[in-house]
């Protein structure tokens, strides 16, 4: 495949800026922010031109939070400046660019696809091989930590063997290295970038070790295969794939028989919806944050208070210990 060029200048183009202005205020949940931003649009508009037209794009700093539902997760959020020029990037420089060398397996962050697509895969595949094998065995993978250990220099490698822009590669390793590890969740283009970096896994997957079935969502993964050996040779081989990328499988990964029932993309093995993180799951890790001084007081209230009304039966003492709490 041809490396692309020319890419850079689409992105300070004023319909494509007007376009992302739009899709930012859109998507943003502070409403009064959008509101104030709206009122100067065309000030903001010249400005993202005006530093895109001259190459003197410097990525803001990020505000970082954590959230521990359903793990724990550093996110990043930027100013809707930044969105809009890393909207502009993503949309004009890195689709482009990343899109066509995908294949139909990995369904993350692309229109028409996503966890429905994948979900639909994974049922396809069953019913497949149901079919065509009878008993066959499934290896689930997920890999750990994924997004805070993309290496920045793998990264930059594979983009400069699809971009030969220099514009355009300059803008996007500067986005890359705004991060001081990793890639941060919040960004579109850290999830562009993200399900292109496992790209040559998906290739050494079904064109080296001939996986017919094979479905990826980001680092989620399912090998479906009739021979549970061939299935823990592909395992090994994996792993060392992914140590050359400097990433690590999750301990939890394994192989299931089709009898087994397990969780992908948050459906079970039918497509149905499993709660396997129970109330009582989640209100004891709120505790355990409380108590361990992740969270403060507000926050377990606050959280507790959701679930007020579920605290009956099994679950009345943690009502108990909800009301032992000191008033704030």
């Amino acid at each position: 495949m041809k490396r692309k060029g020319n890419l850079y200048e689409n992105t300070y183009k004023f319909e494509n800026i007007l376009s992302a202005f739009n899709e930012v205020c859109r998507n943003t949940k502070n409403k009064r922010k959008v509101a104030n931003y709206k009122e100067y649009k065309s000030i903001y508009i010249s400005r993202v031109y005006n530093v895109l037209s001259t190459n003197s794009y410097v990525v803001g700093p990020y505000n970082i939070f954590t959230i521990y539902e359903p793990k724990k997760r550093r996110i990043v959020s930027q100013s809707m400046h930044d969105k809009i020029i890393n909207h502009l990037v993503s949309r004009h420089i890195l689709y482009p660019a990343i899109i066509p060398c995908l294949i139909d397996a990995n369904v993350a962050s692309r229109t028409g696809l996503g966890t429905r697509k994948g979900i639909e895969l994974a049922i396809n595949f069953h019913n497949a091989c149901k079919l065509k094998y009878g008993k066959y065995y499934i290896l689930k993978c997920d890999v750990s930590k994924f997004f805070a250990s993309i290496d920045h220099d793998i990264l930059k490698k594979k983009l400069r063997r699809k971009i030969k822009d220099q514009q355009a590669l300059d803008i996007v390793f500067k986005i890359i290295d705004s991060d001081d590890s990793g890639l941060g969740i919040g960004n579109m283009s850290s999830q562009v970038l993200a399900i292109f970096y496992l790209n040559d896994l998906d290739h050494y997957i079904k064109e080296v070790l001939k996986i017919k079935y094979y479905v990826r969502y980001q680092d989620d993964f399912l090998l479906f295969h009739p021979s549970k050996e061939y299935l823990k040779y592909c395992f090994e081989q994996i792993k060392i794939f992914l140590k050359k990328e400097k990433l690590t499988i999750n301990p939890k990964s394994r192989i299931y028989t089709n009898n087994n029932n397990f969780i992908f993309l948050g459906r079970n093995t039918a497509g149905k919806y499993l709660r396997y993180r129970s109330v009582s799951r989640k209100l004891k890790k709120r505790f355990y944050l409380y108590e361990n001084d992740i969270i403060n007081l507000n926050g377990l209230i606050s959280s507790l208070a959701c679930y007020n009304h579920l605290c009956t039966g099994k679950y009345l003492k943690f009502k108990n210990k909800f009301q032992e709490l000191p008033k704030v």
